[in-house]
């Protein structure tokens, strides 16, 4: 039986607020024979579904309203019944902090967007490989282990993979039997190199060919192992080669004082072989995904440099080929010889395209806004139609969301209006809304006929922070979100403004928020 055909039996969780992604997962998921997979568009579906069904692995966004991925990571960690569900972090973003929270909190793997299907197979496989490969060996007593990383880390550490076999492993002791232990226990699974000295150990750590890891003694003559951690963590150099010390009981208060210096973890002596090799491969597993989101870190800021000129020429140049995209799927999806899930598929791909061709349009629009260029060419709008269109589009994001518009006739509404900037108007503050809403709690909406002009009424229970009421229009102004760009609200007021309109907030504990947008009417 093939990987492939051994995936079948496992269920997977996908979890994404963007309707394309969750079908992308889901589709790379079945290329690896994985077919029972449910999908949620929020870290609050995925708890209800998790109360509810066993799963094997979680692949989550990180960022989503309701409740991000992050918050899934630690309510899965904090569960009695999932703390150890394996967890796959789909991220766009590399902030270091946000990294090693998510390390802290025990998260099995990283996967960055955008990824190939050939990446996305070879981290899922190496997490199903860990839930495959338990250890089973005992483990050394409870109040040994007080300094390590969350317990999942070694409750599945998994078998050596092709990274694990490619890893020099650097043991540095004063007595040379523990090192021929040590190397005993090792040599089957690494490259073992062992040295009597901090001194003889600093200079191939900072050799053209460094170990992966350092195995490092406390108590050694002349230069002792806290010595040799301090020079390596001042060491640009060395600073990101993760230390284990080696250490007995009553070293304590130095491990202490390693931990303070830049070490990972510590192992005891005499040596636990199942211990080591789990805190080895815990460690060299952090280390290669601090690796690759550094090097995602360091292509980001090389883009950011490039930013102004790319956006520049794709908000120019790149309208075409997407007309042409949308032209060509919109041509394949009148085929009659098309499966089901290769209409899906197109599906998706138009509305991915359409979606990309809106922010291009939006983004020129908002330029020339700012500048006093936008030309406003505005029609007649159902406003009625046009607001179902974005509440449903915001259900898809949220999930089980109760969203109503109330209107005192039955008769269709007309604005004035220009249909492009009025969805991206409604789209921002009703998303916006939705994340401000207590959980459980309605939105309501409400279509009111004035004279020459329609009000529409956003209403949430929720409040508005008080630090950021007197300035919640302003451009950059945001509070309590932690993705949050600070445009949304400022946008709103320059599409509605541009269109003859204009939109103003009231917010209060008691009464929560609401806002007012007014447009010509028809």
């Amino acid at each position: 039986m093939n990987a492939y055909q051994a995936n079948g039996h496992l269920r997977v969780l996908v979890v994404d607020d963007i309707g394309v992604m969750r079908l992308l997962v889901r589709n790379n998921l079945r290329s690896m024979g994985i077919e029972k997979n449910m999908l949620a568009a929020n870290g609050r579906e995925a708890v209800d579904l998790l109360t509810k069904w066993r799963f094997d692995l979680v692949l989550t966004d990180w960022n989503m309203p309701l409740m991000d991925g992050l918050e899934l990571l630690q309510h899965i960690r904090q569960s009695d019944h999932h703390h150890a569900l394996p967890v796959i972090l789909i991220t766009a973003e590399g902030d270091h902090e946000q990294v090693r929270t998510a390390i802290g909190m025990g998260v099995s793997e990283f996967l960055i967007k955008p990824f190939t299907f050939g990446t996305f197979q070879r981290k899922v496989q190496r997490v199903i490989d860990r839930i495959a490969s338990p250890v089973t060996e005992s483990l050394e007593p409870v109040e040994d282990q007080a300094l390590l990383l969350p317990a999942t880390a070694l409750t599945r550490p998994g078998r050596r993979n092709e990274h694990d076999a490619a890893a020099t492993i650097l043991t540095v002791d004063d007595i040379a039997d523990n090192i021929r232990l040590i190397t005993g226990i090792l040599k089957d699974d690494y490259r073992v190199k062992g040295v009597k000295s901090g001194e003889k150990a600093l200079q191939i750590a900072r050799s053209d060919e460094p170990p992966h890891l350092i195995l490092l003694d406390i108590m050694m003559p002349g230069m002792d192992g806290l010595e040799v951690c301090r020079q390596l963590k001042a060491d640009p150099k060395t600073c990101d080669i993760p230390v284990i010390f080696l250490t007995v009981k009553a070293e304590a208060d130095d491990v202490l004082g390693g931990f303070d210096l830049g070490a990972v973890d510590y192992v005891t002596k005499p040596t636990n072989p199942a211990i080591l090799k789990a805190r080895i491969r815990t460690h060299l597993q952090l280390s290669r995904q601090r690796n690759e989101l550094r090097e995602q870190r360091t292509l980001a800021l090389e883009h950011a440099r490039l930013r102004e000129e790319i956006e520049r020429m794709t908000r120019h140049d790149i309208k075409n080929p997407l007309n042409a995209l949308l032209a060509l799927t919109h041509d394949l999806a009148g085929s009659d010889n098309l499966r089901h899930a290769q209409r899906e598929s197109l599906a998706a791909m138009e509305e991915s395209a359409r979606y990309v061709l809106d922010m291009v349009n939006h983004s020129l629009a908002m330029q020339r806004m700012e500048t006093g260029t936008y030309q406003l060419v505005p029609t007649e709008l159902n406003l009625s139609d046009l607001l179902k269109r974005v509440i449903a589009e915001t259900q898809a994001a949220f999930g089980a969301l109760r969203l109503d518009i109330h209107q005192p006739t039955a008769e269709t509404i007309l604005a004035r209006g220009e249909e492009l900037l009025c969805h991206a108007l409604f789209s921002n503050l009703i998303r916006n809304a939705a994340e401000a809403a207590p959980r459980d709690t309605p939105i309501r909406i409400d279509i009111t006929p004035e004279f020459g002009q329609v009000r529409i009424d956003i209403h949430n229970e929720g409040a508005v922070p008080e630090p950021v009421r007197e300035t919640f229009f302003e451009k950059y102004v945001t509070c309590g979100k932690p993705h949050g760009s600070g445009i949304g609200t400022y946008s709103a007021k320059l599409m509605a403004e541009t269109q003859g309109g204009s939109i103003e907030m009231e917010t209060s504990e008691l009464t929560g928020t609401t806002l007012s947008v007014t447009l010509p009417s028809a």
